[in-house]
């Protein structure tokens, strides 16, 4: 079943207009057990559309046409529901961005036929598309469910609390914007801003924690990588590394482990409180461009460096 995503697309979108069904992988094995939940039946997609982008729209706009939430037998089982929700998201990268958005309103509008359903639903959507260690991770997409989930009736006054502080993070520090500014102090003693912090082609910014395990592990590998060497060396990209906390002492016993090629900087912690970053997760990565615009928001280190391209 993981691979069924990948069958979803190549004969829904690649393969002629004229190839509108497929069997589930289950059956057409022929080995389903008997208490299993056959896949969501799929639409079929009219033999006029026959462009990969209308083709798309046409399956992310009835994907859960044939599910009816208060079925509680398949709406209720995360299994199901994941496995579907997976199949779902991975059409979204080649639908338009309009439809995207609709048919997220449509999915949860429908999904409030049963609570529960929704609950499982949105948890769901947070596990698969906010989580920083899931594959499907996108705040794009999950922006399209908080836009939504704010104002559920499901939830209430209380239950959207949360969803709508996520939704207020993520929508700073958007690719295109400008990232918020913020003043640090260099392992020399001088004081700048980011805004000031002199660049030479792209700058990768690193939000670390010198406690942090995870950090120290991350930090050493970019350290060893030889791409980014290169790219330093060759005026292509700018490292700052930003500590963002409260114990100075401990920077300044630690940042002089990290490379001379690096800027190395103190920030207070200002920058959290004011909420001009939200950081979820140690490090957390953005990579700007020479005017500091953000090109990718909290970038995963193996999607920048590559394990092939670090031998």
């Amino acid at each position: 079943m993981r691979h069924f995503a990948l069958t979803v697309i190549c004969c829904f979108l690649l393969l002629p207009a004229s190839a509108n069904s497929i069997p589930s992988p289950t059956a057409a094995a022929g080995t389903a057990a008997a208490d299993t939940i056959p896949e969501l039946e799929l639409p079929n997609v009219p033999a006029t559309l026959r462009d990969l982008r209308t083709r798309a729209n046409y399956i992310v706009a009835h994907f859960w046409d044939a599910l009816d939430f208060r079925d509680t037998r398949r709406s209720h089982n995360r299994a199901f529901m994941e496995q579907s929700f997976s199949n779902f998201i991975s059409v979204f990268p080649y639908a338009g961005e309009q439809e995207q958005r609709e048919t997220v309103g449509s999915l949860l509008k429908k999904a409030e036929a049963d609570s529960a359903a929704y609950m499982l639903l949105i948890d769901i959507a947070e596990k698969y598309l906010y989580e920083t260690e899931s594959p499907m991770q996108s705040e794009d997409y999950y922006i399209f469910f908080l836009e939504n989930i704010v104002t559920s009736p499901i939830l209430g006054t209380q239950g959207t609390i949360r969803p709508r502080r996520q939704l207020e993070a993520a929508r700073k520090n958007r690719p295109g914007m400008t990232a918020a500014d913020f003043a640090y102090t260099t392992r020399n003693g001088r004081r700048t801003t980011l805004h000031k912090t002199a660049v030479k082609g792209e700058l990768l910014l690193i939000f670390y924690d010198p406690d942090c395990e995870h950090c120290k592990e991350t930090m050493a590998e970019m350290q060893q990588n030889k791409q980014l060497a290169n790219q330093i060396a060759e005026g292509v990209r700018t490292v700052l590394a930003i500590y963002s906390g409260d114990d100075r002492e401990l920077w300044q016993r630690t940042a002089v482990s990290l490379p001379e090629s690096w800027v190395v900087g103190y920030e207070s912690g200002l920058m959290q409180e004011t909420g001009a970053y939200v950081l979820r997760t140690m490090p957390t990565l953005y990579l700007l461009d020479r005017d500091k615009k953000v090109v990718q928001k909290e970038v995963r280190p193996e999607k920048l460096f590559p394990a092939e391209n670090n031998q």
